[in-house]
Parts: structure tokens; sequence; C-alpha cells
């Protein structure tokens, strides 16, 4: 094939994972465009970056220093629905998150369970959340 066919069929994925629920769509965080610096980014927008999956949560032109990782005013991790249900199957908080009431997480082998809702992503370790919004798990 052609490389310029070859750009037309990335094209053409990327189009319609666009269309795949969160659920199926972090199972392939490389069907998604790559997370790149000029790019202008709408709310819902999803992008692969460092092998995961990041949604855009408010419009804006990316940065080179407003990486998916980082830059927790524009973007969350995205997470499988029914992970964070149970404390056996907690969502992994990679310090840039939105945290849910009713939701477990686990970060450095510690489970935490939020009693409230952070309202935007958070970039602080859950350990210093303790008391603000998670507790410490405990059966």
């Amino acid at each position: 094939m052609k490389r310029s066919e070859l750009i037309k069929i990335r094209e053409l994925i990327e189009k319609a994972s666009a269309s795949l629920a969160d659920d199926d769509a972090i199972a392939a965080p490389l069907l998604f465009p790559s997370w790149a610096v000029g790019v202008a980014y709408a709310v819902g927008d999803r992008v692969a970056y460092n092998g995961k999956l990041y949604k855009a949560v408010q419009a804006h032109t990316s940065q080179a220093d407003w990486t998916p990782d980082v830059a927790v005013s524009l973007y969350t991790e995205v997470a499988a629905s029914g992970q964070g249900d149970t404390p056996d199957n907690p969502i992994p908080y990679n310090n840039n998150m939105e945290l849910f009431k009713d939701k477990y997480y686990s970060q450095s082998g510690v489970v935490y369970v939020c009693f409230r809702d952070t309202g935007v992503p958070v970039y602080n370790n859950l350990a210093d959340l303790v008391g603000l919004y998670v507790t410490v798990w405990e059966e």
C-alpha cells in the first residue's frame, strides 16, 4: 500500500473509534489519535497518551506543558464502567482524575473509597485527600 492510502485508513479508523463506548475504547487506546501539541480539542475528545486513553473535559488547544497526565483541568483518564464499584475492583488512581462518590480507588497498594465528588480532576495523592474526599477502605 501507498503511504497516502495508509494515512487515509488511519483517518477512517480514528473517525470510527470516536463512536466507541468508553468500555470498548479503553481496550484499544491505539485506535485513537495520539495526543499532540497545537491541536484544538473539544469536550469529550479522546486521545491516546503513554498507552492510556484520556478524555478532554474542557475545550482547549494543546500546549507542550499541558500533557494529559498532568493537565488535570483539561483531561481525565477513561476508566471502564463497573470498575470502582467494589473494593475488589478499584480504579487505579493516576493523580489526574475526577473522583466520584461511592467509587473505590487504589494507589500505592492502598484502597480508598470516595465519600464526595471532587467535581474536577485532582492531582493530589489519595493519601493527601483522606478526610477531604476519601477514606482508607478497611474491611
